[in-house]
Parts: structure tokens; sequence; C-alpha cells
């Protein structure tokens, strides 16, 4: 009886070792490169640029154009370069700003400022939501150049 003991514990502390390590990865997010979101990116490209309309639903224009400085695009293009997204559903079409950032390829999106969410066109050009969580700054370049 005593060895049944001895040999049923070790292997039902092995099963319950791999429920949680598989229940910790099943709810583990996964996190997206901007090599992820924005498909075929060369973020090496010669001559990059960013595009920045604001958007205001109850203007005559409903797109805004948004002058940005060289550095600033630079800066755009770098800290979205080095943030880390998530996927989310929630993100909606009626956002803040419009943005086409020209890299090898013009890559259109819209943001969300305060949920720093963002709607990415893919080449089909349905959408896909993304959420920022490590934004490298970038969010706050752009809340800068949108009161500004």
């Amino acid at each position: 009886m005593k060895n049944k003991k001895t040999i049923l514990i070790p292997i039902f502390s092995i099963i319950i070792v791999v429920i949680l390590i598989g229940l910790y990865f099943i709810n583990s997010e996964t996190k997206y490169s901007a090599e992820n979101v924005l498909r075929d990116v060369n973020f090496s490209a010669e001559d990059p640029s960013v595009e920045l309309k604001k958007i205001d639903y109850e203007a005559e224009e409903l797109f805004i154009p948004i002058k940005l400085t060289e550095k600033t695009q630079q800066e755009l293009i770098k800290a979205f370069e080095k943030s880390k997204f998530k996927k989310d559903d929630s993100v909606t079409i009626s956002q803040d700003c419009h943005m086409v950032m020209t890299l090898n390829r013009g890559y259109y999106m819209f943001l969300d400022l305060d949920k720093k969410g963002i709607l990415v066109q893919d080449s089909d050009g349905s959408f896909e939501e993304f959420v920022i969580e490590d934004d490298e700054g970038f969010f706050s370049i752009l809340e800068k150049a949108v009161t500004e």
C-alpha cells in the first residue's frame, strides 16, 4: 500500500504541473511586433514618411491634415517600429486619426488616441485591430502633433 502511494504522488504532481503550465500558455496573450502588424514592411526603406489627418466628425471636412516635421515623422516611425501590439477586436473604425506610413509601400491605419487602438488595413482591404501595449512613446508623439 505504501509503495502505491509512493508511485501515485509523483505522478499526480507531474500531471498537476503540466496542467498549470498549459493553462499559463493558454491564458498568456500573444504580443506582436511592428513587423507582424505591417506585413512585408521594410523599416529601412528610402525616404520614409508619415501623413497624418485628424478625424473631425462634426467639421465640414472629415479629414483635417496635420503638418508633421521631418523629425516628428522619423520619431513616429522609430517608435512604431519598436512598439509591441496585441490583437483586440473591440477597436472600432470611429477613430481620432488616419495615418499613412510610407516605407517600402503605404500602410494605412486608423488610430484611437485614448484606447491606444489601431486599425491596420491589410492588403485585401480588410482591417486588423490591435492595441499598442508597449508604445515606446508613439502615442505621446502623436498626441503632441495633434494638439499643436
